[in-house]
């Protein structure tokens, strides 16, 4: 009877020796994706774990700032397509509706070209929807600028942590295959 109590002993704390206590977790990896920062589980981190894993000097000088660019660079990118879809189709219509007016007007289009920069209502819009057009792909292309350093600086602070986080462990744990030696590198 003592011989079976210590082998269900023994056999429940090699099967509970493998599981991870989640109050006190410390991820062993952490990566970038899509602006935030996820830990080895694939579960996004909350700002305040990101704070005590890095260090508040990465944490204030670096994370914020780069989590604050990233978002400003996807609003950009979505202001950016939304305004040059606009002002181009402000601009296609307005060309549009010139040409069917100098048709009309004048019953060819030899001499479109050279009458464009006429004063009628038409060009008016064709310029506005060009200027349009030109800002919204200027906010466009400061917001790719934006989001890809956001998402460089997000990628150094996970591999500056990941380089500092390695180290060559021998445990007894829980494997795929059952409970075992885990070689953690």
């Amino acid at each position: 009877m003592n011989q079976l109590l210590t082998k269900t002993l023994v056999f429940a704390v090699l099967l509970f020796a493998g599981f991870s206590a989640h109050a006190q977790y410390v991820p062993r990896i952490i990566e970038q994706e899509r602006g935030r920062l996820l830990d080895d589980r694939g579960e996004v981190m909350p700002d305040y774990m990101v704070q005590r894993l890095v260090g508040d000097e990465i944490y204030n000088e670096t994370y914020v700032g780069a989590r604050k660019q990233y978002k400003a660079g996807k609003v950009l990118i979505t202001t950016g397509l939304i305004g040059a879809g606009a002002g181009l189709a402000v601009t296609g219509v307005s060309l549009g509706v010139f040409i069917s007016d100098y048709i009309d007007m004048f019953g060819s289009t030899e001499d479109i070209w050279d009458s464009f920069t006429g004063a009628t209502e038409s060009v008016g819009w064709f310029y506005r929807g060009l200027t349009l057009a030109s800002v919204s792909s200027g906010a466009f292309v400061m917001g790719l600028i934006f989001k890809t350093v956001g998402w460089r600086r997000l990628e150094w602070i996970a591999g500056n942590y990941n380089d500092g986080n390695r180290p060559v462990a021998l445990s007894l744990g829980q494997g795929r295959y059952g409970t075992g030696l885990v070689l953690h590198f």
